[in-house]
């Protein structure tokens, strides 16, 4: 029955942890909090989209930004005007570029935006060389980061959308097959259990890998499931495309951090990168953040290879530039988790409305997967975000 009680979904979230080891894609892992964790830096962190926009425009203000504001056509969750923004320093004079992005998986934007506005109070700024630019560009998916969904006002995960639009899509038959059970019309315990069988034996004949691959590598055939890719370029794939014309392609060289959430035992930082390993490309980013670097095609990072993401999309709009582009992955929960957050979320979006009986638990659910809203973690993340973010300015000097 559709609107069915969300405890039964926790119950039998907390059934495939337990009784159902073979669903857990990756055994979470612990890690302790840093020497370096300073509790004053949790104040860099927001709850909600609104706050974090102030926050980061009067960041970056203070530090002597040149502020754009890119309108998105839609009201957000709190009837407020939605906006992906830029911040730029030192451009358009410098050739060299560092650009670090966040809000591109819209409620993963709270720890994108906590880094960037704590960056810009601890001065990062201050000491530029003048050839070294910055471009912070904020809440690429507003849509997303106001309504606490992964993807935007047209459910499409921007990081699948950068595929050539006017040739045939990239198949997914792994997704195909597992479609009716990862977006159901309604979420009760048969069809979650049906769900979790499914992908157990889907595991057991195919791989972990392979299963995580069907569900999340992206797809173009289900325009009311996850990770679909769409069959368009979004607002916010034009957008960014204005960004990169009006302020990239003078550059000789661009670096891209574009900072993500979900993925990698609680508190972890990965350097996700889309590159063979025999390249001067791994090799540079070998250079530079060294262990860190991980790579989806050698089966190594805690995400699978993906179709249509943003960092390749973004190499291929500045073909005459240098350009390493990067994503930055803190992990949160174990990815069962995220995945069961996501397929009752959808199934709220497209199903149900905010008057549900359990709308307030699933959202909340949802952030929490992508946000662990605990003091730990934000210095865990703030310290390691720092660190990545210095580790590039360093080596692009």
């Amino acid at each position: 029955m559709i609107g069915a009680r969300y405890d039964s979904w926790i119950f039998m979230n907390q059934i495939s942890r337990s009784a159902i080891p073979l669903l857990s894609i990756f055994l979470p892992l612990t890690i302790g909090v840093p020497a370096w964790a300073d509790e004053v830096t949790t104040n860099y962190f927001s709850n909600t989209y609104h706050e974090s926009r102030t926050k980061f425009l009067t960041a970056a203000k203070a530090a002597g930004g040149n502020l754009e504001h890119y309108r998105n056509p839609y009201l957000g969750a709190e009837t407020e005007e939605l906006y992906a923004d830029v911040a730029t320093f030192n451009l358009p004079e410098a050739k060299r570029i560092l650009v670090l992005g966040s809000g591109t998986h819209g409620v993963e934007g709270f720890a994108g935006s906590g880094i960037q506005v704590g960056l810009l109070r601890e001065g990062i700024t201050k000491n530029l060389p003048e050839d070294v630019g910055l471009l912070f560009y904020h809440a690429l998916n507003p849509y997303g980061f106001s309504y606490l969904r992964r993807f935007n006002e047209d459910n499409v995960d921007l990081n699948r959308n950068f595929v050539n639009h006017a040739k045939p899509y990239p198949p997914n038959e792994g997704y195909d097959k597992l479609a009716r059970l990862i977006e159901p019309k309604a979420l009760t315990r048969w069809q979650n259990l049906k769900a979790k069988l499914a992908f157990a034996w889907y595991r057991i004949t195919k791989g972990k890998l392979w299963l995580q691959k069907a569900i999340s590598q992206g797809q173009y055939n289900h325009p009311k499931g996850i990770f679909f890719g769409g069959n368009a370029e979004t607002w916010s794939n034009r957008t960014l495309q204005k960004i990169i014309v009006r302020h990239l392609f003078p550059a000789s060289q661009v670096v891209l951090i574009d900072i993500h959430t979900g993925l990698g035992a609680y508190g972890a930082a990965e350097v996700i990168a889309e590159v063979r390993p025999e390249t001067q490309a791994y090799e540079r980013m070998q250079k530079w953040w060294g262990h860190r670097v991980k790579i989806p095609l050698e089966g190594e990072s805690v995400s699978p290879p993906v179709m249509g993401s943003l960092k390749n999309g973004f190499t291929r709009l500045l073909p005459h530039t240098d350009v390493t582009a990067v994503s930055l992955e803190f992990g949160t929960s174990p990815l069962p988790e995220a995945l069961w957050a996501l397929r009752a979320e959808n199934y709220l979006h497209h199903h149900s409305d905010d008057e549900h009986l359990d709308a307030l638990a699933i959202k909340t659910e949802l952030k929490r997967v992508f946000y662990p809203d605990k003091n730990d973690w934000k210095q865990m993340v703030w310290g390691q975000g720092k660190e990545v973010v210095q580790q590039a300015l360093d080596n692009i000097q």
